[in-house]
């Protein structure tokens, strides 16, 4: 394989994170044990609220561990891109949560579908807080 595989990873890059670090570390090893090129980008998920671009230029969507996001909207606009143009997504640790609470809002109709970290309180609550 000679063609370069674009991977965009929705979150907001911390170098002192642990999982942050690993997640490149991943793409790294599954690259090099497939002999494909790799290009890995990193997507603030503040910058993703007014602009998809970026995200619209990936073969796949991995959403990082961290949360929770500078921008919960901005997460789920790329993620929802996703979904909505047949891009292969991932999501680690609360990268999937984002994925269920896209889900519920935009497909299930759950408009109100929140998440604990973000607000404890909420009235739907699809994503209780992990410990």
């Amino acid at each position: 394989m000679s063609e370069r595989l674009n991977v965009a990873v929705i979150g907001d890059f911390d170098d002192t994170y642990a999982p942050h670090l690993a997640t490149n570390a991943a793409i790294s090893h599954s690259a090099e044990a497939l002999g494909l090129p790799v290009t890995v980008t990193w997507l603030a998920t503040e910058s993703l609220q007014t602009n998809l671009g970026p995200a619209t230029l990936a073969d796949v969507l991995w959403c990082a561990p961290g949360s929770p996001y500078r921008s919960v909207a901005g997460a789920l606009a790329a993620l929802r891109f996703g979904r909505e143009h047949a891009v292969p997504t991932l999501g680690t640790c609360g990268g999937c949560q984002h994925i269920i609470l896209e889900y519920a809002r935009n497909v299930l109709g759950f408009s109100d579908a929140q998440h604990a970290e973000y607000d404890p309180y909420a009235s739907r609550l699809f994503i209780s807080e992990l410990t």
